[in-house]
C-alpha cells in the first residue's frame, strides 16, 4: 500500500476507533472464499518497418493474466453516531493466493495475427481491500452510504516457461524469473444497504456500492529485463454482497452469517511511464465467492 494512502487510512481508522457510539456497535468477522483473476493489457506500435508509422499505432499488444484465489479474513465494524447515522469500516486481507499458473502473451498485428510470444509462470501474492463509509438511514430497512474504497493486489512471478518465441515453438524454461506486479484501485463510492426480515430469527441483508471514477495504478519490476515501469489510469469499482443472518438462540443481537460477495474493478484507459507511445488499454479484476462468519453487538 502506498505510504500516503496507508497514512490516510490509519488516521481515519484511529478517528473511527475514538468515536463514542450513540448506541451498540456491531462487529462482523468472516472468511471470504474468493475466486477470480486480474489481467492487464498494453498496446504499442507494431515493428513492421514496411508499414507507415501512422498505420501501425497500437498494433502491438502485450497481455498478462494472474489467477487470484484464496481466503480473505474480513471484518465489518459499524459505529452508530445517532439513531439515523453511522460510520462503517469494511476490510479484508488475503495473506497468500493459492498457487496458480499465469500467462504472458504478445502479438504484433503489423506482422502477423499469430502469437508473437507466449509464456507461462507460477504466480502467488497478497491482496487487501478497505472501505470506509458514512451511512444514513433512509427507511427502517434501507441505508444510503458514501465513502472511499481502496483495493491493492501484489503478484510474484516465478518458474517461467516460453512455448512460443518470435513466432516459433520453443521449449525454454526461465528458472531465474522473479518479477513482480502490483495494482491498486481507489476512489470515492456511493451505495445502498437493505434488510428483509424473512422470519423472527432469519433476515436477508444485501449491499451494493459503485465508484464511477477511481484512480488505477500499476507497478511492474521485470527482473530478467532490468525493467521498472508504472501504469496510471482511471477506472471504476463495483462491490456487492448478499447474506442470510440467523440470530443465535439465547444470544441477544448475535448472528451467524452465510453470504456471497462479488467485486469487479476495471480500467477505462491509462498510460505507461516508459513511453508516450504505450497505452494501458485494459485492466480488470474480478473476485467472487461465498463467505461465512458471525456478527456481534456490544
Amino acid at each position: 500500500m502506498p505510504k500516503r494512502i496507508s497514512l490516510v487510512f490509519t488516521l481515519l481508522l484511529a478517528t473511527v476507533m475514538l468515536i463514542r457510539p450513540a448506541s451498540a456497535s456491531t462487529l462482523a468477522l468472516s472468511n471470504w472464499h474468493a475466486n477470480g483473476s486480474q489481467m492487464w493489457r498494453i498496446n504499442f506500435p507494431g515493428y513492421n518497418n514496411a508499414m507507415p508509422a501512422n498505420q501501425k499505432t497500437d498494433l502491438g499488444v502485450s497481455e498478462l493474466t494472474y489467477p487470484q484465489s484464496g481466503t480473505y479474513a474480513s471484518v465489518t465494524y459499524d459505529i452508530p453516531l445517532s439513531s439515523s447515522h453511522k460510520i462503517s469500516l469494511d476490510a479484508g486481507t488475503l495473506g497468500a493466493f493459492s498457487s496458480a499458473t499465469g500467462t504472458d502473451s504478445d502479438w504484433d498485428y503489423s506482422r502477423s495475427k499469430e502469437l508473437w510470444h507466449y509464456g507461462t509462470f507460477q504466480t502467488d501474492g497478497t491482496s487487501t481491500f478497505i472501505n470506509l463509509d458514512f451511512k444514513h438511514m433512509l427507511a427502517n430497512n434501507t441505508e444510503f452510504f458514501y465513502g472511499y474504497g481502496y483495493s491493492n493486489s501484489q503478484y510474484v512471478m516465478t518458474q517461467g516457461y516460453y512455448s512460443v518465441l518470435d513466432y516459433a515453438a520453443v521449449d525454454l524454461p526461465l528458472p531465474t524469473l522473479h518479477s513482480t506486479y502490483s495494482i491498486a484501485y481507489h476512489g470515492p463510492h456511493v451505495g445502498l444497504t437493505g434488510t428483509k426480515q424473512l422470519a423472527p430469527k432469519l433476515a436477508l441483508v444485501g449491499s451494493f456500492s459503485y465508484s464511477p471514477l477511481v484512480l488505477v495504478q500499476g507497478h511492474g519490476i521485470w527482473n530478467l529485463r532490468n525493467l521498472d515501469f508504472r501504469h496510471f489510469g482511471t477506472g471504476q469499482m463495483l462491490d456487492g454482497k448478499i447474506a442470510l443472518h440467523y440470530a443465535i438462540a439465547g444470544r441477544r443481537d448475535n448472528a451467524l452469517i452465510l453470504g456471497y460477495r462479488y467485486q469487479y474493478y476495471s480500467l477505462y484507459t491509462g498510460s505507461e511511464n516508459t513511453s508516450n507511445q504505450i497505452t494501458w488499454t485494459k485492466a480488470t479484476k474480478l473476485q467472487h465467492g461465498w463467505y461465512m462468519g458471525g456478527e456481534f453487538s456490544f
